[in-house]
């Protein structure tokens, strides 16, 4: 963490850098994607209330909005909850519900100055005792050890009714981004649990207050006491439509005003380019900030090299692009999308099913027939995907059928061993496959937060690469005290990845959205876990 003071007026510590997301462990996905600009439906009045209620579908059911845990649903907590630090434009830190933080010489005290005059939605103050109740609930807490602050975080102090110290185990560079983060590090009321601590209420000091809750529905009302900039719209209904086609078809009816995003309502390639054309409906692109993969298991038959290297010669990505994805998707080259800080150079990845039949050659994988064997065992890869036929940009099964076709081709035989998607995660943490899809996090979790869950930790998860030296040098740029020694140290473990063929990038996941005539002035949001609704007014 770099040492330095940030506030209001500036700062030393404004980074370009992007962390990981958090709970989904190997997202499944092939999809690949477009990078495009990010852009708006047309500009608005930023200062009055137009009123009218914004009609939004969701894909998904809704879960617990207790912000410390993580089955809520991922759009509706930062509506209503607030943390310390924001995630700005391109990764720029900026100030939350404290206006500014002083982070100690030696990286192990940062010193927070909390926002005046904040009130939660039942009025409940904002405060240095109401900040360290909410970070005493999962800070140190086990179900929260996959975010690397809760384990370095080792005291919370209350030097004033207003300001608030974190003593750390050690200088971690990384920490303030994670506190960006809304699960874990959202503020909720003291009020919003019973007597025994359970979660009761979603009561935050967001813009949006949360009036009303199902499983299928969940509408959300202005908050006219909030702090910053209030919203021009007085509420937002969210309606669960699991099928994508309906939620397209509820679009351009006029039923719903808004859907797409990654995880809220996804647009599938084909569906973007349908809505592209209807002039009703505004289609609008972010830059993409997540990088979809093939993953290895290197504790099964994929751990011999020879095979990884062959499967990267193998696969026509510039095809797979344009085939799969209706051709607005590029292939990616880097383990993090360009625009993310520390990505690295990008790699040659040459289409050469010749030298992946050579590379299986050299390696004693003979073929036989259509197949190959080496001393007497059939070169057979698995390849796990959910059996949902298509989750957001990637149709699974197609993508999978892709693939076997291509590594064919070359004499290697895949079988797809589609699962449900419970059994899928589950399948992946244990290891039991050879080949999945995989991505990484996006703002704001990557690169810290990606490379702590996939490339270190318990070995008996797979991860994307969990050995010794990425390790070491993950470690080393998560601990380093200058951006010279963290690049340094990133740049090397990438080496690493490449040199052993850890995996293959395929693309970097486009950010789409798209809206209907009445919406104006919406933006697509920063990062695919927030909803800022700030500049929208409606005009019906």
């Amino acid at each position: 963490m770099r040492v330095g003071r940030y506030s209001d007026e500036g700062s030393s510590l404004v980074r370009a850098r992007r962390p990981a997301r958090a709970l989904a462990a190997l997202a499944v996905l092939a999809v690949l994607v477009a990078g495009c600009a990010a852009s708006g439906s047309g500009d608005a009045d930023r200062t009055a209330a137009t009123g009218g209620t914004l009609r939004v579908a969701n894909a998904n059911e809704y879960g617990d909005q207790d912000p410390h845990d993580y089955n809520g649903d991922w759009f509706i907590a930062p509506m209503v909850f607030e943390t310390l630090v924001k995630y700005g434009q391109g990764g720029r830190l900026e100030p939350g519900l404290a206006t500014s933080w002083q982070v100690a010489a030696d990286g192990l005290t940062i010193d927070f100055e909390l926002r005046t005059g904040v009130k939660f939605h039942d009025d409940t103050p904002f405060d240095a005792q109401a900040a360290k109740w909410n970070l005493d609930r999962w800070v140190g807490k086990e179900s929260h050890s996959w975010l690397a602050a809760s384990k370095i975080i080792k005291a919370v102090e209350v030097p004033g009714p207003m300001k608030l110290r974190l003593r750390l185990e050690r200088a971690y560079d990384p920490l303030l981004q994670e506190l960006t983060f809304t699960r874990p590090p959202g503020f909720m009321s003291p009020k919003a649990v019973d007597a025994s601590g359970k979660f009761t209420k979603a009561i935050g000091t967001g813009p949006w207050r949360l009036e009303q809750i199902t499983t299928t529905a969940a509408s959300l009302v202005r908050n006219d006491g909030y702090w910053g900039a209030k919203p021009k719209i007085d509420r937002v209904e969210f309606s669960v439509r699991k099928d994508s086609q309906t939620r397209v078809s509820a679009l351009r009816a006029g039923e719903v005003d808004m859907l797409g995003g990654s995880y809220l309502a996804p647009i599938s390639p084909t569906e973007a380019a349908t809505l592209g054309k209807d002039e009703r409906v505004t289609v609008l692109h972010g830059d993409p900030d997540i990088t979809v993969m093939l993953g290895f298991n290197l504790n099964g038959v994929a751990g011999d090299k020879a095979i990884r290297e062959a499967v990267r010669y193998a696969l026509d990505r510039e095809t797979l692009t344009k085939v799969l994805y209706a051709g607005q998707a590029k292939p990616a080259t880097t383990l993090f999308a360009l625009g993310i800080p520390d990505a690295g150079a990008p790699q040659s990845l040459p289409f050469d099913p010749d030298q992946a039949r050579r590379t299986l050659d050299a390696a004693g994988w003979r073929q036989d027939g259509k197949g190959r064997v080496k001393d007497g065992k059939q070169l057979v890869l698995s390849l796990r995907i959910p059996s949902t036929a298509a989750v957001g940009w990637q149709d699974s099964r197609l993508s999978a059928q892709a693939v076997a076709s291509a590594l064919a081709e070359v004499g290697i035989t895949v079988n797809i061993v589609a699962v449900d998607e419970a059994t899928f995660y589950d399948d992946l943490h244990a290891g039991k496959y050879d080949l999945a899809f995989m991505e990484t996090y996006g703002a704001p979790y990557d690169p810290s937060g990606f490379v702590v869950g996939f490339l270190t930790g318990d070995r008996k998860d797979p991860g994307l690469w969990k050995t010794d030296e990425v390790e070491r040098l993950v470690n080393g740029a998560l601990y380093a005290r200058d951006a010279a020694t963290r690049a340094k140290n990133y740049q090397e473990a990438w080496a690493v990845l490449n040199r052993e063929a850890a995996f293959v990038p395929i693309a970097y996941r486009p950010r789409v959205w798209a809206v209907g005539p009445a919406v104006k002035g919406f933006q697509v949001p920063h990062t695919e876990y927030d909803f800022d609704l700030s500049t929208v007014t409606l005009q019906r």
